[in-house]
């Protein structure tokens, strides 16, 4: 048993020694947090779900929301297996009860879409002795360690776009106080930056924090905090997650938390299930959610470069092109003193003759 799992340890560490690209799929979902992780060199993810949520306010008279929302985001893996692009955005259909102007009505908009670049900065895996498999003890191969404190750690950056119609991302009742006192207005494009901290214990647990500052050029920008603590099971095919989720700005702030599991169908396809709560009235949400992860995957292995024996070979190029060139110069010298030879040889040999015919 304990040669079984050595075995199976080694096979991750190499997968995640040699580079990010795993054999299965590499999700986000079902939390709303960003893995420091990418996607792997060519590979396109397709992240999609529906959330149903149910908003009510009581500072607004206990109006209501109930939104529907289909989310998206693509991840491709360029050039880079350190670098990902992605597109984060969703489709909302709206069922609003406006009771500071006694009004039932329903909309529909394009949510916020956001254009985003992701760069792992540091791998802590890459580091052989502190990632290595002891073969000898199966005990300290299931301990947590103080080097499991050292996170992968990536940075990321993204243009906003906010529709004209669309709800604010961080206020879901800034469609209700639009003409009032609490309306408050942002641009329809701004910018985020933000960073990433993954760490991974007992090969079962992951730990992700997200740290965001969102809509960066707007009078009311927004702090973003979110730590998702993932779990696999005993069967790998699930896995569950919990999550806590901080937006605050000069307007608005509120705390979240969402549970929820995932289901690996095969190496490319996730299905996931969650739902998500806050602790207070001003709004209060509850929501529902359901969704699909799938690849399209066209990653190569790449051979690992040795640079010393790149050097190595490149000396011995240029020290065997100098000894041709040399051998070369060499055998035309040659040529050319034979050639003056045989031209003496030849007068000679005529001279020789002349005199034998007298």
């Amino acid at each position: 048993m304990k040669i079984n799992i050595s075995f199976f340890l080694i096979i991750i560490n190499f997968s995640l020694l040699n580079s990010q690209y795993t054999e299965t799929i590499n999700s986000n979902r079902p939390g709303s947090s960003h893995g420091a992780f990418s996607v792997g060199k060519n590979v396109l993810q397709i992240e999609t779900g529906f959330k149903s949520s149910d908003f009510k306010n009581v500072n607004l008279k206990n109006s209501k929301i109930l939104e529907n929302k289909i989310s998206y985001t693509l991840r491709y893996g360029l050039l880079l297996n350190k670098l990902e692009v992605f597109i984060d955005g969703s489709f909302n259909k709206n069922k609003i009860s406006d009771l500071l102007k006694n009004e039932d009505y329903n909309t529909s908009s394009l949510g916020k879409q956001t254009l985003g670049f992701k760069y792992l900065v540091y791998d802590p895996f890459k580091n052989k002795k502190w990632h290595s498999i002891n073969l000898l003890s199966w005990k300290k191969n299931r301990s947590i360690r103080l080097i499991d404190f050292i996170p992968a750690i990536s940075v990321y950056t993204g243009i906003n776009y906010n529709p004209k119609n669309s709800l604010s991302f961080d206020d879901p009742f800034s469609i209700i106080k639009k003409n009032t006192v609490y309306e408050f207005n942002e641009k329809s494009i701004n910018s985020k930056i933000g960073i990433i901290t993954q760490n991974h214990f007992l090969g079962k647990w992951v730990l992700v924090n997200n740290l965001t500052l969102d809509r960066l050029g707007d009078s009311n920008s927004v702090f973003n905090y979110l730590t998702t603590l993932t779990h696999n099971f005993k069967n790998p095919r699930w896995s569950s997650f919990i999550e806590y989720e901080i937006i605050k700005n000069n307007v608005y702030s509120d705390n979240y938390y969402k549970f929820g599991t995932a289901y690996l169908f095969n190496k490319d396809f996730q299905i996931d299930t969650s739902f998500g709560f806050n602790h207070k009235k001003t709004p209060s949400i509850l929501n529902f959610n359901i969704g699909v992860s799938t690849r399209f995957d066209w990653y190569k292995d790449e051979v690992p470069v040795n640079k010393k024996e790149l050097k190595a070979n490149k000396k011995r190029r240029k020290k065997n092109k100098k000894s041709v060139k040399k051998d070369y110069n060499l055998t035309k010298k040659q040529d050319k003193i034979n050639k003056r030879f045989d031209k003496k040889e030849k007068r000679l040999i005529k001279k020789n003759n002349r005199k034998n015919k007298k």
